[in-house]
């Protein structure tokens, strides 16, 4: 409802108009309440403006352009003030600039050429009945002025620049306080004639009769009184999806164009099968289109103009942006980062330090008498802190390459955003195990007095029972067995077939040959970890040891998209809101391997 609007009117006709070339300005009519054919969703509609309804800037004044472009400051051709309505039309002072660049401008309307005036508005409320002819007649009751333009070719053949003839004498003061009282009463007709029930119908006539408002209650109270008393009726209500939608249209686009950027992982399912061979500048015209928008589907420089001007308000970005993170979450999902696997996911809240609860941090449970009454404990407050970081990056694709329809630079960035995010979240959270810094205990990660680091590298074959009897003896912080049971063996690339092997199931001929580990760990493994270094641990839903999340309702990166004002071109920025961190040594055990 808020984009830009235009509606032409011609100049004067042939003859001497009021353009004084000293001052470079000239007295114009920019709109005489010529109804307009427009279009949007629903199909045809003829537009009417309630001048009364006009809407100014706080300044009284609008820019005047050249032909309603608005790429540069060399299109605004001067200004528009003095802007009244006056019954049907709306009049205005229009001066042009003094840039040599305008004086040919100048001269084509000092000497008749140039007849054409287009105002530019945005509808801000409307209204809509249907004609006897069965046509849509929608009224924009009010609406915001945002420029007035010199056009080549004009539409509306009662608005004009001034000719020198005498004009009619006018009140102003009198025509703004007319039009400001009938503006009043034909508001407190719409709001009795919906108080009494009584249609659009009865409303425009009462309006196109002149009534005054007292005229307008007795009629409605008559007609009240006239009716026959209406049955109950019941009726059963649905919610259903606007397919007229423009939000509703965009997404299901967006998901034809994930689909053709990913088709392996992203399914063409519901509505985005219509969009399937659409191109983007296709989708570009159904867009406006669904606006309201009158726009040739045939004319490509028009839609390009509509996607990616300078100063565009088209859905092409976010357009992108949607098919662009709707392929990248189906990549990422497919990355499938290892850490995960033995890492429990954790909320964040914001960017601040957070803390989690870790096993052992509930009191154990105590004997209580009869009468007796609960014994609360406190939670550590001697807790590890986490936080999540913001952390972007990005890159910029031609305006050539998106406007060929060449989806394949965005495919391939939206894959190596998911491949890179995933690789980059790996490299973080080995990271942790890697560093073994110290807790808020004062002691490293992985250390004698936390039980759960070998005295001396060795095979996972050799030692891995070692392993498992210190995970299985933790202590809670008060002291209770935990008896956790390991769950993954996690290692490198170098130790990959000796773990396997080592919780490998094999048939036994004979006792002594039973593979006690056979099926017990499941194996983790991640370039990340240099060498030989192997690690054991629990499962992250009994005793997490690293904790990882993102902040918000993400659950991976995002991608952002907007249109460079410079180059046109379209800047791809990729968002990860990522934290993780140690919060718990004991459901982690290290051997450095040998």
């Amino acid at each position: 409802m808020n984009d830009l609007v235009t509606r032409f009117a011609p100049l004067a006709s042939a003859g001497a108009t009021t353009f004084d070339p000293e001052t470079r300005t000239m007295q114009a009519v920019i709109a005489a309440g010529a109804e307009v054919e427009r279009y949007d969703a629903r199909g045809a509609y003829i537009e009417i403006l309630d001048h009364g309804g006009m809407v100014l800037p706080a300044s009284g004044s609008v820019p005047l352009l050249d032909n309603h472009r608005r790429s540069g400051l060399a299109d605004v051709l001067g200004s528009a003030k003095d802007i009244t309505a006056r019954g049907t039309t709306i009049e205005a002072t229009l001066t042009l600039s003094r840039r040599e660049d305008v004086s040919a401008i100048a001269q084509d309307i000092a000497d008749g050429h140039v007849r054409g005036t287009s105002i530019g508005y945005r509808v801000l409320a409307r209204e809509e009945k249907t004609d006897a002819a069965g046509r849509r007649r929608v009224t924009a009751t009010k609406w915001e002025l945002a420029e007035v333009s010199l056009v080549p070719i004009p539409a509306d053949p009662n608005a004009a620049i001034r000719s020198e003839a005498p004009m009619p004498e006018h009140n102003d003061e009198q025509n703004v306080n007319d039009l400001s009282a009938r503006a009043a009463i034909n508001a407190e007709i719409r709001a009795v004639g919906a108080l009494a029930g009584l249609d659009q119908a009865w409303v425009d006539g009462q309006i196109d009769a002149g009534a005054s408002a007292d005229a307008a209650r007795s009629a409605a109270f008559a007609a009240m009184q006239a009716r026959s008393p209406a049955p109950i009726q019941t009726a059963r209500a649905s919610v259903g999806q606007d397919h007229a939608d423009p939000a509703a249209i965009r997404s299901a686009m967006g998901d034809a164009l994930a689909h053709r950027m990913a088709p392996n992982r992203v399914k063409l399912e519901g509505r985005a099968a219509e969009f399937r061979a659409l191109d983007l500048l296709g989708m570009v015209g159904d867009l406006a289109q669904a606006r309201g928008e009158r726009i040739n589907l045939r004319d490509r420089g028009a839609l390009i103009e509509r996607a990616v001007g300078a100063h565009s308000t088209s859905d092409f970005p976010l357009l992108l942006a949607d098919a662009a993170n709707k392929s990248l979450l189906a990549n990422y999902a497919a990355a499938e980062p290892t850490y995960r696997r033995w890492s429990a996911q954790r909320p964040f809240a914001d960017f601040r330090d957070h803390s989690f609860l870790r096993v052992g941090d509930f009191p154990k449970f105590t004997d209580t008498v009869e009468n007796g009454g609960v014994k609360f404990g406190t939670i550590s407050e001697n807790r590890e802190k986490v936080k999540a970081k913001q952390l972007d990056a990005g890159i910029a694709i031609g305006r050539q390459a998106l406007l060929n329809d060449d989806l394949s630079a965005l495919a391939d960035f939206s894959s190596m955003i998911a491949i890179r995010a995933a690789s980059d979240e790996n490299a973080r959270v080995y990271g942790l195990l890697a560093a073994n810094a110290a807790l808020s205990d004062g002691v490293a990660l992985f250390h004698a007095n936390h039980g759960n680091l070998a005295a001396s590298g060795s095979g996972i074959n050799d030692y891995l029972h070692a392993a498992i009897a210190a995970i299985r003896k933790q202590k809670g912080l008060d002291g209770v067995s935990l008896n956790l049971a390991p769950r993954f063996l996690i290692v490198g690339p170098d130790n990959e077939k000796a773990a396997r092997q080592v919780v490998t199931a094999i048939t036994p001929s004979k006792a002594t040959d039973v593979n006690p580990w056979g099926g017990l760990l499941e194996v983790v493994v991640d370039a990340n970890i240099a060498g030989t270094e192997w690690y054991v641990a629990v499962d992250p839903a009994t005793a997490p040891s690293v904790v990882f999340g993102y902040v918000g309702n993400a659950n991976g990166p995002e991608i952002r998209t907007e249109i460079d004002f410079d180059t046109r071109a379209v800047k791809v920025a990729a968002g990860l809101d990522f934290g993780c961190g140690v919060i718990d040594f004991r459901g982690l055990y290290k051997n450095p391997g040998s």
